[in-house]
């Protein structure tokens, strides 16, 4: 079967599968919990279920975590495992 689309119709298709991909894209990320951003200490120990003093805890301990200036960054997946491999 051959389909024959006008330019329109083709550049309407390619955006509709464009936007379904882009939706499925952050949804996967999201689901494996990776960001664009790393996390502050407060949306880290929300996302590892602790609080911020434990958090400060951990990185005495060895929590991957980076610093620029004062402020402190997290990676999700990295911190994770860093908390896995304790237990």
């Amino acid at each position: 079967m051959k389909v024959i689309l006008t330019k329109e119709d083709e550049k309407s298709l390619r955006s509709f599968i464009y936007e379904i991909a882009v939706e499925e894209f952050k949804a996967a990320r999201n689901d494996v919990h990776i960001s664009e951003i790393p996390y502050n200490q407060t949306e880290i120990a929300k996302k590892l279920n602790t609080s911020t003093k434990t958090i400060r805890e951990w990185e005495t301990l060895g929590m991957p975590h980076g610093t620029i200036g004062s402020s402190k960054f997290y990676d999700f997946i990295q911190c994770k495992q860093w908390v896995l491999s304790q237990k």
